[in-house]
């Protein structure tokens, strides 16, 4: 018997090693609706159509009542188009629903704390989702069960339909936000906000490739939304490594968090307003921060034959 009531929307592609473990805690909640959307093999790639194929079979598993949609693809659709396609796609049938990706394993209590927050913040439309990943550093010393952040940083997370329509994929109002310094009410750091620019208009001129995610955080900044994220940690990203399409080993110093449980019932934040030094600390930890900003600063000073004499000595040297 079913015995979780918000959907599930669960993103699949070729790693039936993280697949099932995911897999594994979603089946311990036992959701009444489980939707699955799954990439299809990419074309020449050894043994994508085998380890497709073995994904689709743990899936399968489902052995708790259940409602299960699928929208499997036969083709490769590319993480950008599978996965907001398929948020889409779960968003014509539900109005609200918890997402995971197929490297993301989440604690059990990660699902309690988004139905709850789910049915708590409904109507508030200053806050367009709710995350699994925490970023304060002493969480012993935070009063509340969550915080309030301008960041997104969605391993495991839940959103309303409403909120999810609300993402312009084209980008059409990005010059004029741009054009009235929008991001100014959002960022106090000048990195930040340089950061934030800079990528946003190269999403705009497609010098970088689609992200729905930096999308949909445009879209909080647009709207001065916020994100919700625990007073712990209740999402492990275990995607690093040969088979990621985002991250390798170098990420680990952030991926690494260990996973702890969140106590109930929830102490909520007296205020609706975004933890500057915690988000700070994620753009630090995330992004690079301050440091990475200077080098681009210097980089972009510097001739292109000092760069390249510079690159040559450091290979000598390290």
């Amino acid at each position: 018997m079913s015995d979780f009531p918000v959907p599930i929307s669960f993103h699949v592609f070729n790693r039936p090693e993280t697949t099932r473990k995911v897999f594994q805690e979603i089946k311990a909640i036992k959701p009444c609706k489980l939707f699955i959307t799954a990439d299809g093999p990419r074309a020449g790639v050894r043994d994508d159509d085998e380890r497709c194929r073995e994904v689709r079979s743990i899936v399968d598993q489902i052995d708790w009542e259940c409602e299960v949609f699928k929208n499997l693809s036969e083709v490769n659709k590319g993480s950008y188009k599978s996965t907001s396609e398929g948020i889409t796609w779960v968003f014509n049938h539900v109005d609200k629903a918890i997402i995971l990706e197929d490297d993301c394993i989440p604690h059990q209590s990660f699902f309690k704390f988004c139905s709850e927050l789910l049915d708590y913040y409904k109507y508030d439309l200053r806050v367009t989702l709710i995350t699994g990943n925490c970023w304060i550093e002493n969480q012993q010393s935070y009063q509340y069960s969550y915080y309030f952040s301008r960041y997104t940083n969605m391993w495991g997370w839940a959103t309303w339909k409403n909120r999810w329509q609300q993402i312009d994929f084209s980008m059409k109002n990005w010059p004029e936000f741009r054009a009235k310094n929008g991001l100014d009410s959002v960022f106090r750091k000048k990195y930040e906000l340089d950061y934030w620019n800079e990528l946003m208009q190269d999403l705009y001129e497609g010098k970088k490739g689609p992200h729905w995610d930096y999308l949909l955080m445009l879209t909080m900044f647009m709207n001065n939304s916020l994100a919700i994220k625990p007073a712990v940690n209740l999402i492990k990203n275990v995607g690093y490594g040969s088979t990621s399409t985002h991250f390798s080993s170098k990420n680990r110093n952030i991926q690494d968090k260990p996973l702890r449980n969140l106590n109930f019932p929830l102490k909520h934040p007296p205020c609706i307003r975004n933890y500057l030094s915690i988000d700070e600390h994620t753009h630090a930890m995330v992004l690079g921060g301050y440091n990475v900003y200077i080098k681009k600063r210097i980089k972009r000073k510097l001739p292109s034959f000092l760069i390249y004499i510079y690159k040559k000595l450091r290979g000598l040297f390290s």
